[in-house]
């Protein structure tokens, strides 16, 4: 029960952003793991195509390898999110390495530009980790509608079943990187669809209306209002 209780608890007192209710049709599309040279260039394109934009939580180490994709990333309207330093389960990461991770990856991003959000990899945050992102100034995102097939690219199938379930205020997580080349056809597809059916395409910084991150909160306070 304790265990339940302590996964449980950041997301029931608001801390993790899953959604966002809202009466404007945009969703946010978000994209894990880049960037990659067999992958970014392709979504840019894509996203460029649509007049789309997204958030990008990108990995330290690819980052500081490929600084001119980051730099396009930043360029062309998009956001760069915080997804520590390399694709591992970061929460199994001790407290200090996780928050030097996260640190790293944060200097090697602001060389681009501002860094909001932060995801964990392998999908959910320990509530130290928590803490500690939120001491450094970011909030954490999750997503609604999550892609799974094609290691989280997305198969010939995916854009239909994720337009069933992609709606006003919806967090798309797709991921790019090695071996996920089909992501850029999977997010043309996807965004055609919800094109049609009236839904723009955000960053989540765009549609949560922040322009700041929010502030450090007490672990112990009630619910967010």
């Amino acid at each position: 029960m304790t265990v339940l209780v302590d996964a449980l608890g950041p997301v029931l007192r608001g801390r993790v952003l899953f959604a966002v209710p809202t009466r404007v049709p945009r969703f946010a599309v978000t994209l894990d793991d880049g960037p990659d040279p067999a992958t970014t260039p392709a979504l840019l394109d894509v996203l460029a195509r649509h007049g789309a934009r997204a958030t990008f939580f990108l990995l330290g180490e690819r980052a500081a390898a490929h600084p001119e994709l980051v730099a396009r990333i930043a360029a062309e309207g998009h956001e760069l999110g915080n997804h520590t330093w390399r694709d591992e389960p970061t929460h199994r990461l001790p407290a200090e390495e996780f928050a030097a991770k996260l640190a790293d990856t944060r200097r090697t991003l602001e060389a681009h530009g501002p860094v909001r959000w932060f995801r964990p990899g392998s999908g959910w945050p320990t509530a130290r980790h928590l803490a500690i992102t939120e001491a450094a100034g970011l909030r954490c995102a999750l997503g609604s509608a999550v892609a799974i097939s094609g290691a989280g690219a997305g198969t010939a199938d995916s854009p239909a079943w994720l337009d069933a379930v992609v709606r006003r205020g919806s967090v798309l997580v797709l991921h790019e990187g090695p071996g996920r080349t089909g992501v850029a056809a999977t997010l043309d597809a996807l965004l055609t669809r919800t094109g049609r059916r009236g839904l723009t395409a955000v960053t989540l910084s765009a549609l949560t209306g922040s322009r700041a991150p929010i502030p450090p909160r007490d672990p112990d306070a009630g619910p967010a209002r």
